[in-house]
């Protein structure tokens, strides 16, 4: 039998050693357990990241194939608001054209209005081209479409403003992720796209910046071309007023009247608020517009007035008023003219309008009486010949008769009457317009 006797001593460092070890023991198991932990929570980080870093590649994907179609409807948007601009141009050109006509002094007004009016009729297309047709609807649909067009671009604009700002916080937001840090490769990859679209997205606002300030140039000359318009159409309104008014006849009745002629209707259709938008251009436009409804209605009041002589080569025989009877030689009254000139000469019709009466009528012997609207009636009597029937539509030159002596008449003559609402006005007042109007 052996025995090991431990000293005091060895006794204390056996149970030193077997202390270390157990300590070092429980020491390593913990932390082998806790890295264990800590591996499994940065696996989850690093998946979680992993798929926003997927979804930052798809969300700035989606952006820069956005900023694409963006960029192409805004080159579009551009190119259509230039061609715009370029028709407007055009159309106010052959506005100044129709507020000026050329040609003889008589005529040169009254046949321009009337050629185009007529060609409208024909060739409606002719209207786009501005050579014939009603150039101000023309005009007033551009103007709509310029409206819509501008507020398609401030939308595009808006629009791509706002994706700008969301990409910018979609990148910061996903900078904060965990285990994506600012100076990881796949972080700025993605940067670099985002860059890469917002470089794309600056050439595009140069781009537009040079769009804007061409269409910036073309509205300042289309505010020029205004002006000067709404001054020729000012002079030819004053010119036509004053012309008009030797007539003694309200002109602005006469005007309300001749809209409330035609027959109106259609459905209700609000104007787009793009159309209503305020500034220098569109109250310029607007006045212009104001002005040539005004024209278009004193042309329209030309036209259909009775301001032509129904005679050529006249002479005043019998004035209106107060005269001596040829038969009686007593004072009596003369509600006409009585315009001379060669026997059988042409009697025509001195303004548009519609035969109501055609035939013979005690003292004015053969007689024609022409209604042309907003209360006026012309009356021609003493004819030799008739050549229209009643419900005959009439023009200015329309012949009417020939000049005679019929019905209580002492020589070759036309005795012609004017009435306003069923009073008589001395028809001298119109030829005096009328000389006034087919000269300038």
């Amino acid at each position: 039998m052996r025995t090991l006797r431990l000293s005091t001593n060895r006794q204390a460092v056996l149970v030193s050693v077997s202390l270390v070890m157990g300590t070092w023991t429980l020491f390593s198991s913990g932390l082998a357990m806790n890295h264990s932990e800590r591996i499994q929570a940065k696996n989850v980080e690093i998946k979680d990241a992993r798929v926003g870093y997927e979804q930052l590649l798809a969300q700035v994907s989606i952006y820069k194939e956005r900023v694409a179609d963006l960029t192409k409807d805004l080159e579009t948007n551009y190119k259509h608001s230039l061609s715009l601009v370029d028709r407007e141009a055009e159309l106010l050109k052959n506005k100044a054209a129709e507020l000026n006509p050329q040609g003889d002094k008589k005529t040169g007004l009254v046949a321009k209005i009337r050629s185009r009016a007529k060609d409208a009729l024909i060739d409606p297309a002719g209207a786009i081209t501005g050579e014939t047709g009603d150039v101000e609807l023309v005009l007033n649909r551009t103007k709509l479409e310029r409206g819509h067009a501008d507020a398609e671009r401030k939308n595009l604009l808006s629009e791509l403003s706002d994706l700008e700002d969301s990409m910018v916080d979609v990148v910061g937001h996903h900078s904060k992720t965990p285990f994506i840090a600012t100076d990881s490769l796949e972080l700025r990859q993605v940067v670099l796209q985002r860059d890469l679209a917002l470089s794309e997205r600056e050439g595009l606002s140069q781009k537009v910046d040079t769009l804007e300030n061409q269409i910036r140039e073309m509205e300042s000359n289309q505010l020029l071309l205004y002006h000067r318009f709404s001054e020729v159409t000012e002079t030819k309104i004053a010119d036509i007023e004053a012309s008009l008014s030797v007539t003694g006849l309200d002109i602005d009745l006469l005007s309300k009247r001749q809209k409330n002629q035609g027959g109106k209707g259609g459905p209700f259709i609000p104007l787009d608020k793009a159309a209503q938008d305020s500034g220098p251009l569109q109250e310029s436009l607007n006045q212009l517009s104001a002005n040539v409804d005004r024209l278009q209605d004193l042309q329209g009041l030309v036209i259909r007035l009775p301001l032509d002589a129904p005679v050529k080569n006249f002479s005043i025989n019998s004035s209106f008023g107060v005269r001596k009877d040829p038969f009686t030689g007593q004072i009596s009254q003369h509600l006409g003219l009585d315009l001379g000139a060669t026997y059988k000469s042409s009697v025509v019709s001195p303004g548009e309008g519609k035969v109501v009466h055609a035939g013979w009528d005690g003292s004015y012997g053969r007689v024609v009486e022409i209604d042309h609207g907003m209360g006026l009636i012309t009356r021609y009597g003493h004819l030799s010949r008739v050549n229209v029937q009643v419900g005959d539509k009439v023009i200015r030159g329309t012949p009417l008769g020939q000049l005679g002596c019929s019905g209580r008449c002492s020589g070759p003559h036309v005795h012609y009457e004017v009435l306003n609402n069923g009073q008589h006005v001395n028809p001298l007042k119109f030829l005096k317009a009328g000389s006034d109007v087919f000269k300038k």
